[in-house]
């Protein structure tokens, strides 16, 4: 029997993981389960798998920035609060695969807990002074750089 006929045409990339065959694992995984139960240590290598290959196209092509506008029809309007946007592209094909925004006050509100809410809101407050230091400095005309996060531990 010839290898060839189950070598693909072009070696998969990572986004051919996501699209195809995480969809042939997820399917044999569904059949295995319902024929008997599947240990842990088959399903773990698929799992470092689909997940190292997730990191690194984290590390090469992800896009994760505040925005500050939406848009309204064919204009761009003022968003009624910044919201954190997250791309990732395949790094092999550049298709992206993961696309979503969340607003900062649900990402600050996610927990249902009153005292994290107030915590995220001073350490924002310590955001928004370093970015306005850092403003001020770009204003001042000087190579304005942000100042590191302070260490409690130094």
């Amino acid at each position: 029997m010839s290898d060839e006929k189950f070598a693909p045409d072009a070696p998969f990339t990572s986004s051919d993981f996501h699209n195809v065959t995480q969809k042939q694992i997820l399917n044999a995984v569904h059949d295995t389960l319902a024929q008997a139960k599947m240990p842990w240590e088959a399903i773990r290598p698929f799992l470092e798998t689909a997940r190292d290959m997730c990191r690194a196209d984290f590390a090469e092509s992800a896009s994760i920035r505040f925005h500050t506008v939406q848009a309204d029809g064919d204009a761009w309007v003022d968003a009624e609060e910044a919201f954190l946007g997250i791309s990732v592209a395949d790094r092999d094909s550049g298709a992206e695969w993961l696309a979503d925004t969340y607003w900062v006050s649900d990402i600050a509100t996610i927990d249902d807990d009153p005292e994290l809410a107030r915590a995220v809101v001073r350490a924002l407050e310590r955001s928004i002074a370093r970015i306005n230091a850092w403003l001020a400095g770009k204003e001042a005309g000087g190579a304005a750089k942000a100042t590191p996060p302070a260490n409690k531990d130094a």
